[in-house]
């Protein structure tokens, strides 16, 4: 009987549901919450960036300008490409390029010059086939001038056929990404020889900022699933949790103390319902009964002393003798 006392009371069914849908929101809590905080500094921060630079989605065509090989951090301020966008650059190759706007192909070459045109708001009226340009007829002083080895950078007027020189060229927006989606050799090999021509989208906030890839549709999708699976499966979580902790788990701890709390009312009142406390008349008549019933308690068991003490000891055979005689006689 002792050992079937002591068995646990298997859980029910709904208790085991219980159990197990509370694990499975603590888990989906604790994984969202880990896989938002990745999320952030490799999805959602570059996706918004990329936004807020208003990349040109028509693509602009690109001229590797210049290359440099740099050593040392207080010289790499910048690298076209990176593998790991954490670590420190102590060695980095930058690209600069020259590019021109390209445009729509539902619109002529001679309609994209005039849009052009009016953007620079050149005047159609002036007549610029006539213009000499001083460069055209160099003096001899000119002519003994060494043409510098730095490129001259930023915007360009409209005598020029480059609409920005001197770019910075990434492949993305942080210029920086992880194999296999970014291979930093196979980017140099192919942007890296001088005179390479190729697409490219200049930034409409930062001109000199140009990248090789653009997937605005793509950029998108990949920030509504970085935000739109781990946050609210984190919240749905933490609702969940706080509901059966305030509701349901509570609800039970209460319906097991019930009975100890309705005992504990019941010695700490009276048959009257009133409280019992040492100047009460009902404390002193339990108090009474207490006492008479321990004094029986001692009498019966000093009676029970006195009368073996009293009584000679009976030997066995001769109770079964006398017990026979008896019945002889009888």
């Amino acid at each position: 009987m002792a050992d079937e006392e002591k068995l646990p009371i298997p859980p029910t069914f709904l208790e085991k549901v219980l159990f197990y849908t509370t694990a499975t929101f603590v888990l989906l809590a604790t994984f969202s919450l880990f896989a938002f905080l990745f999320l952030v500094p490799f999805v959602i921060e570059p996706a918004f960036t990329t936004i807020f630079m208003q990349f040109d989605p028509v693509a602009a065509l690109c001229v590797t300008a210049q290359v440099k090989h740099l050593i040392g951090a207080s010289n790499c301020s910048w690298a076209s490409c990176r593998e790991g966008c954490t670590k420190d650059l102590y060695e980095c190759t930058q690209i600069r390029v020259n590019y021109k706007l390209g445009y729509p192909p539902n619109i002529t070459a001679t309609e994209y010059e005039t849009l052009i045109r009016a953007e620079r708001s050149l005047r159609k009226d002036y007549d610029y086939d006539n213009y000499e340009s001083p460069l055209e007829s160099p003096d001899m002083d000119m002519e003994n001038q060494e043409i510098p080895d730095a490129i001259p950078t930023g915007l360009q007027g409209n005598d020029s056929e480059w609409y920005f020189t001197g770019a910075r060229l990434f492949p993305n927006v942080k210029g920086c990404g992880y194999p296999p989606i970014l291979n930093c050799t196979i980017f140099y090999g192919k942007y890296k020889p001088l005179g390479t021509n190729y697409s490219c989208y200049y930034s409409r906030v930062d001109p000199g900022l140009v990248i090789t890839e653009l997937d605005m549709w793509q950029n998108t999708l990949n920030l509504v699933y970085a935000m739109a699976i781990p946050i609210p499966s984190f919240i749905i979580s933490v609702i969940y949790l706080t509901f059966a902790y305030f509701k349901i788990y509570n609800t039970e701890e209460e319906s097991e103390q019930a009975p100890l709390q309705s005992d504990a009312e019941a010695m700490a009142t009276g048959d009257d319902g009133k409280p019992t406390t040492p100047g009460s008349d009902t404390f002193r008549e339990d108090l009474a009964c207490f006492g008479h019933q321990l004094k029986m308690q001692l009498a019966n068991e000093k009676s029970k002393e006195g009368f073996e003490s009293n009584s000679p000891p009976i030997s066995n055979s001769a109770s079964l003798s006398g017990t026979k005689s008896s019945f002889v006689n009888a």
